[in-house]
């Protein structure tokens, strides 16, 4: 459908005329619009004026009026809608024109004139909705045109070919039918308007109530879905009809070779059960094969014990011989270990012995620096002493001197003073130059020891790096050696084992090559024992199986007894409720109990019965039908009844009579005035009445309508004439005579409504009679057709009884042998059961074990890696040391060089010293000439003494300086004394600390530098004791090891490192022993498998005449089989053959019984039949012949059914024609269904929401299941049609009632298999909701989910998938009423107008609400007011003021004042 682009309505009254439209154009552009009116506006109105044109006459009306009552006068009011084509192919302009009737009521039959046209056009022209000249505007006037003026514009624009322009009369069925076929050109589809808009808005939020009767998914699916579908399915042809009539062709012609196909459809069963049989005696023919071969694999058995027994003694022996090497090589590896201890401890003994002169070497060079700390000590402590005498000596020679001067002249000095210091000053020089020559050789000395000390430095330095480099690479095999403990903890944690390494962090030698050896002997093992399991279990299912055909075929066996006997229970109920409604039949019919076997008595019983009850149904009939035709006179005043043909022609010639009474109702007289003039014209009730003219036209008429009776028509212009002057019975009207005599009381209405009312409950009582005389006479053919099905017989009752008993007893000596077999079958069971879990858990425990095996591969390499980790930390904690006692040695030797360096210092210091002390004396005596020698003083000091004795000026007394004399001489003896005591006490020579220069804080750390060389010394004492005490254990050991081999291997000596070759002897005599428990346990697995054999063989002694016809591969490993398996398998293989000779006796029985149950079966007693069946059961003790006699007769029917094939064949075919059309158009519908959602999915909040989801159940996964059902449905309609033929009676109405497209699809498909799901919108979510859940929903919500529906519905018709070329997604239209009295929230509003937009749906809403979240929605919006007239007190006109959307530059119009064909002013 394209959509509206404009609306334009003219001169519209409603509201008994208070309100009017003169002239409004709205323009909507193809958008949804909204029209903004107050309430009491006219919505409503201008909703059904606007739906007026698209729909027939009944649908024009609403509820609350009619549509006629707003046009009350001549002048025309025109509706025009005009449409915008899709794809831009230009316009349409629908419109309609209608006035009040201007005939009089005699003379129209209709109230109303409408014309309808249609208009098609590309770009404006003088027709279209804007310029249709339907209204003339001069300069101060605006004028209406007339009626007939519009219509005669109409008829020259129609004649124009260069207009597409049509029109039709509405009131000619002909023209209306034709307007409405021309509006489907453009997609505008009536049925749309009038099923679907109309509804819609048959009340405001209408929308809400449309789908209200549809209160689950199914009535939804019934009413809409499916109806919708079969509209679309059927638009072009009626295919339900179509199916109707194939199908009770179909049924016609089955019934007429009805009994061809059932002696087919006998045959085919009785090879259906020939199957069964053939079956059973290949089964019979099969189990004799295998009672040979249970012999022959016993035979087999015993055979392939004595081989293994053979194979076990050689087993043995070679075991024994295998144990006997592993304990010589088990001596030669305890030599061996001991030979390599007792060299491994010489050479440990070698090198603590080595260690041990090490330490002594290291004890004896501490000795010597704790020595020479020690003459330090000593030295500083003489020094210092020295230092006390010096001074008592320096002061006793100065007093001596100050004496000696002090009692000299002064003048007498002088010349001495000048010697003095002349000596001094060459002594002073020669000191100077001397002390300078010392203190040179002490700089270079100093620089020597510097260079070396940094020589040291970067030793020192150098040997750090590398100890920090092996700290790194020990640290790093630390966090290795750390990441295998988590490998070992990981890996016993994983596998429960419990890996622990001795204390110097290693395995017991060998211990994972034992492991190895373990876990690949445990796998070995697991998958020998699982794969042994793994054929019991198979032998017990073929076990098992064998048994559950047997209890299978048992319970067929039952099953088919207890059918059987099933079926005749029921017959036998059916019998019973076949007497028991025969005798209450018989009871109706008043029939003796004597007659209860004869049949055709009691149906000519029936037969009676119903005659009389429908000749008596005939009678009411007939007078219902009078009292009916009475009461419509009566109330629809036509007492007068045209003929259909009449009225027809009537119509054709548009003439409009009215009926006599008619008129007389609505003439405005009074009851008597009315009554007098029917005295005068008596033929007025029964009479047409006409205008002459119309009379001459009918006169004119050439057609030839035959009448049963006159019909009096009476003009219209002599009404008022009398016709007889005085009232009576009989009418004489020139030469012929009426009887005539009306009842007056039709005239009065009070009068008139009590005879209504009499005849209505006239009618009713009628109406009650011939329903209980229909009802009776139902409740007798049914009867009759009770009777008519029944097929009972004394005979067949007898036969019932005898063969219900016959099936009892068969069932229960099957039961009996079916739980015997069950209970080997629960043996058989429970035993799989447990090999099952068995299997499963050693096939999980063989993942396990290999997964072990894996990770044990990785766990042996992270070991070896491990195990080089402990040895590079080894070597490198080795080297670690040997840097660290280097470094040790350079900072040792740069101690003794820093320590050589301060003395060296303090040396140059006092040097220093002594220099400067010179260089002052030095200039002191400067300006003295140097003299070599004084002879009166020898020594420097004296001579200095003398000097500054003579110098200084003498104040002291002479007493007291020898007074000073004495005490200093005693300090100094004192000093002297206790000088000699040290050096005696410590051993010094004399003079020996006279270089020495004592400083107390170098005394200081020389006494802390010999308690720390004492303390070594002490660690190197205690070490050399530790040596020495191993040395001695060492030597003890040795000793014992010698001891050792001699008693545990006679040998004297250890054998030479040469002649030793295992150099793991632990992990060698570990594998060795391991191998030798293995060895062992396998010699005693051979002797309880000799054994076990040995016992076999004597249990199967009474088979040992069993020949062997042919040898077995066996997929048993008897040899891996454990004692009790092997045991079971024997009992298995006696228990097979036992139980195939039983079974070839029960297959022999079931075969026999089931020939003896269809010998006895209803339907194979004819000899055709039974003859062959029982040639069968007298050759059952050979399945040969009875396969033999089986295959001669299948091939006797093959030959009959090709014959009847001929015959048949036409009937196949059409019902599979049938089938297959059924089948597709069910399928159509499926797929229809499937597509009704395609087109609603919308955007909220950002995501993807599909409004509507229509679930249904996929046609390829279930066809098998529908085409059954198709299949069971055509035989049902087949057989209930071919009863209904057989009854002589028409099937169509059966058929018409079956066939339909919502009783196709429930009985195929299934309507509950449907599922509807819509998605209920809030404010801050959305989620699915049922069909069911909607439709509690009377709000918003349920408004919303309607419109989702009705436009997916409405997407879904108007989508053509059959025409590629079409618009996928053409332009629709709904108007609706207020729709937002219920829908008015932001969050329902915007999926809403989402969802029109998806479906291409153009809204037209009308509503008296506002607000922000309605006017948003929309982009074409008008606001219509109500304006009161300024010339017509209470008068108000509709103004439309557009408020939002663009508009076409067109003139707009004004308000017009109606009048016809003359001007009126404004």
């Amino acid at each position: 459908m394209s959509k509206i682009n404009a609306i334009r309505l003219i001169n519209l009254n409603y509201n008994n005329n208070a309100i009017r439209i003169s002239d409004e154009t709205f323009q909507l552009s193809g958008q949804s619009t909204l029209l903004s009116l107050r309430n009491g506006g006219g919505k409503s109105v201008l909703v059904q004026m606007i739906s007026a044109p698209f729909v027939h006459k009944q649908y024009r009306k609403t509820k609350d009026r009619p549509f006629e009552s707003y046009f009350t006068t001549a002048k025309p009011t025109f509706i025009m809608v005009e449409w915008a084509l899709d794809h831009g192919a230009g316009y349409c302009l629908t419109g309609m024109m209608v006035r009040r009737s201007q005939g009089t009521e005699e003379q129209s039959a209709e109230p109303l004139e409408i014309v309808n046209f249609i208009a098609e056009y590309t770009n404006r022209c003088e027709y279209d909705i804007f310029h249709m000249p339907v209204v003339e505007k001069n300069k101060k006037e605006i004028v209406l045109k007339s009626f007939q003026t519009c219509k005669q514009l109409f008829e020259t624009y129609k004649k124009e070919k260069n207009k597409k322009f049509f029109y039709y009369d509405m009131n000619n069925y002909a023209q209306s039918r034709q307007y409405f076929d021309k509006l489907t050109e453009y997609q505008i589809y009536y049925k749309e308007w009038e099923n679907i808009i109309r509804k819609v808005n048959l009340k405001e939020s209408g929308l809400s109530e449309l789908f209200s009767d549809c209160k689950n998914e199914k009535e939804l699916l019934e009413k809409w879905f499916l109806e919708t579908i079969q509209s679309k399915l059927n638009r072009e042809q009626d295919r339900m009809k179509e199916f109707q009539t194939i199908i009770d062709k179909y049924v016609r012609m089955y019934k007429d070779n009805k009994s061809k196909i059932e002696r087919r459809d006998t045959i085919l069963r009785f090879k259906e059960d020939m199957q069964e049989i053939e079956e059973r005696a290949i089964a019979y023919q099969q189990s004799e094969k295998e009672v040979e071969t249970a012999k022959n694999k016993i035979a087999c058995f015993i055979k392939e014990l004595y081989r293994l027994e053979e194979l076990i003694e050689q087993s043995r022996q070679e075991l024994d011989g295998k144990i006997q090497t592993c304990d010589t090589e088990l001596a030669r590896i305890t030599y061996e270990k001991l030979s390599m201890e007792i060299h491994q401890m010489a050479d440990e003994l070698s090198y603590k012995i080595s260690n041990r002169d090490m330490i002594q070497i290291e004890m004896d060079q501490l000795d010597e620096e704790i020595h020479k700390i020690k003459h330090m000590i000593h030295l500083f402590e003489c020094a210092k002493q020295q230092e006390t005498v010096d001074e008592y000596q320096k002061d006793s020679d100065l007093l001596t001197q100050r004496i000696d001067v002090y009692r000299q002249d002064e003048k007498e000095l002088e010349p001495e003073r000048a010697r003095l210091g002349g000596f001094l000053r060459r002594h002073f020089m020669q000191s100077l130059t001397e002390v300078n020559e010392v203190a040179e050789e002490l700089g270079s000395e100093h620089s020597k020891i510097e260079q070396q000390k940094e020589e040291q430095k970067q030793k020192e330095e150098e040997y750090q790096k590398q100890i920090e480099e092996l700290i790194v690479r020990i640290a790093e095999c630390d966090t290795r050696i750390k990441v295998f403990d988590e490998v070992e903890d990981r890996f016993n944690r994983n596998f429960q084992e419990n890996f622990a390494r001795n204390i110097v962090g290693d395995y017991e030698s060998g211990m994972l090559e034992i492991k190895k050896e373990e876990y690949e002997k445990q796998q070995t093992e697991l998958v020998r024992a699982c794969n042994q399991h793994i054929r019991q279990q198979n032998e017990n299912d073929t076990r098992k199986k064998s048994c559950e055909r047997k209890k299978e075929d048992l319970q067929d066996e039952k099953r088919n007894q207890e059918y059987h006997l099933r079926k005749l229970q029921e017959q036998a109920q059916d019998y019973e409720k076949q007497i028991t409604e025969r005798q209450t039949i018989m009871r109706y019919l008043d029939v003796d109990d004597a007659k209860l076997w004869n049949l055709d008595k009691l149906i000519e019983a029936v037969d009676k019965k119903l005659a009389d009850i429908d000749r008596n149904r005939s009678i009411l009939e007939k007078q219902e039908d009078e009292l009916q035709k009475e009461w419509k006179r009566l109330t629809s005043g036509e007492i007068l009844e045209l003929p259909q043909d009449f009225k027809e022609m009537l119509a054709d010639l548009e003439l409009h009579p009215v009926y006599g009474m008619n008129w007389i109702e609505k003439n405005g007289y009074s009851a008597q005035e009315n009554i007098e003039l029917v005295r005068k014209q008596p033929f007025i009730p029964y009479s047409l009445i006409l205008p002459r003219a119309e009379m001459k036209k009918l006169a004119a008429c050439k057609n030839e309508i035959y009448t049963s009776f006159p019909i009096p028509i009476i003009p219209r212009e002599d009404l008022d004439k009398a016709l007889v002057e005085e009232q009576g019975s009989i009418l004489d009207l020139q030469g012929i005579s009426f009887y005539l005599w009306f009842n007056e009381k039709l005239l009065d209405e009070e009068a008139l409504r009590v005879l209504i009312t009499q005849k209505e409950v006239e009618i009713k009582k009628k109406q009650e009679q011939l329903q209980n005389c229909k009802n009776n006479y139902q409740e007798y053919l049914d009867k009759k057709t009770i009777l008519k099905k029944q097929s009972l017989t004394k005979d067949k009752v007898e036969e019932n009884r005898t063969q219900q008993e016959e099936a009892v007893a068969a069932i229960h000596e099957m039961e009996e042998n079916i739980i015997a077999v069950s209970e080997e079958i629960k043996e058989l069971t429970q035993k799989t059961e447990e090999l099952i879990q068995l299997i499963l858990v050693e096939k999980q425990k063989i993942e396990e074990y290999k997964r072990r095996e894996i990770e044990f591969e990785k766990f042996c390499e992270q070991y070896k890696a491990y195990q080089k980790d402990i040895q590079d930390k080894t070597y490198r904690s080795a080297d670690k040391i040997r840097f660290e006692e280097r470094k040790q040695m350079a900072v040792s030797l740069l101690e003794k060089l820093e320590e050589a360096g301060r003395t060296l210092e303090r040396k140059r210091s006092q040097t220093q010293e002594k220099v400067t002390g010179l260089q002052n004396k030095l200039i002191k005596y400067e300006d003295y000439e140097p003299v070599d020698s004084l002879e009166e003083h020898k020594r420097p000091e004296e001579a200095e003494a003398r000097y500054e004795a003579i110098t200084t000026k003498m104040s002291v007394q002479l007493q007291d300086l020898e007074t000073q004399y004495d005490k200093t001489r005693k300090n100094l003896n004192k000093a002297k004394e206790q000088l000699n005591r040290l050096q005696e006490r410590y051993g010094l020579k004399d003079e020996e600390w006279a270089d020495v220069v004592f400083q107390e804080e170098e005394q200081r750390r020389q006494e802390i530098v010999l308690e720390d060389k004492q303390k070594k010394r002490k660690v190197k004492e205690n070490l050399w004791n530790e040596e020495e005490k191993q040395i001695a254990v060492l030597s003890s050991k040795i000793v014992d090891k010698r001891k050792g081999i001699q008693e545990q291997c006679g040998y004297e000596e250890p054998l030479e490192k040469e002649e030793i070759h295992t150099l793991d002897f632990e992990a060698k005599r570990n594998q060795l022993i391991y191998q030798k428990g293995e060895l062992e346990k396998d010699r005693k697995k051979v002797e309880a498998k000799w054994q076990s054999l040995d016992v076999n063989l004597s249990a199967f002694a009474e088979y040992m005449d069993f020949q062997m016809e042919y040898s077995i591969d066996w997929e048993e490993d008897f040899m891996q089989m454990d004692a009790k398996s092997l045991r079971d398998f024997a009992g298995i293989m006696r228990r097979d053959y036992r139980n195939e000779t039983e079974q070839q006796k029960h297959k022999k029985d079931k075969l026999e019984t089931q020939l003896n149950i269809l010998v006895r079966k209803e339907m194979y007693q004819e000899d055709y039949y039974k003859k062959p069946l029982e040639a069968m059961l007298s050759v059952t003790e050979q399945a040969v012949l009875v396969l033999s006699q089986l295959h001669t007769t299948i091939q006797s029917y093959d030959s009959q059914i090709e014959k009847l094939a001929v015959d048949i064949a036409m009937v196949e075919k059409e019902k599979a024609k049938i089938e297959s059309l059924l089948e597709d158009y069910v399928k159509d519908v499926h797929n229809h269904m499937a597509k009704i959602d395609n087109n609603s999915t919308i955007t909220i909040r950002e995501r993807q929401i599909k409004m509507l989801r229509v679930q249904i159940p996929h046609w390829e996964e279930n066809e098998g299941l529908y085409r059954q059902r198709l299949q069971d449905f055509m035989s049902d309609l087949t057989q209930t049609g071919i009863a209904i033929y057989e009854q002589n009676e028409n099937a169509s109405d059966y058929f018409g009632t079956r066939i339909t497209t919502k009783n196709l699809y429930d009985t195929v498909v299934g309507i509950g298999n449907v599922q509807i799901k819509l998605y209920k919108i809030e404010e801050q979510r959305e989620y699915p909701i049922t069909w069911a859940e909607v439709a509690k929903n009377s709000g918003g919500e349920g408004f919303l989910s309607a419109f989702v529906i009705l436009s997916s519905l409405l997407h879904y018709m108007r989508r053509d998938d059959t025409d590629i070329f079409a618009d996928k997604n053409e332009g629709k239209v709904l108007i609706m009423d207020n729709p937002f009295a219920q829908t008015n929230a932001a969050h329902l509003l915007k999926p809403l107008m989402d969802m029109a937009k998806k479906t291409n749906t153009q809204l037209i809403c009308l509503s008296g609400l506002g607000g922000d979240s309605i006017y948003s929605r929309f982009d074409n919006i008008y606001v219509l007011n109500l304006v009161a007239a300024s010339l017509r007190g209470g008068m108000q006109y509709l103004r439309g003021e557009h408020t939002r959307g663009a508009e076409e530059e067109i003139m707009v119009s004004s308000q017009i004042e109606i009048i016809e064909q003359q001007s009126l002013l404004f």
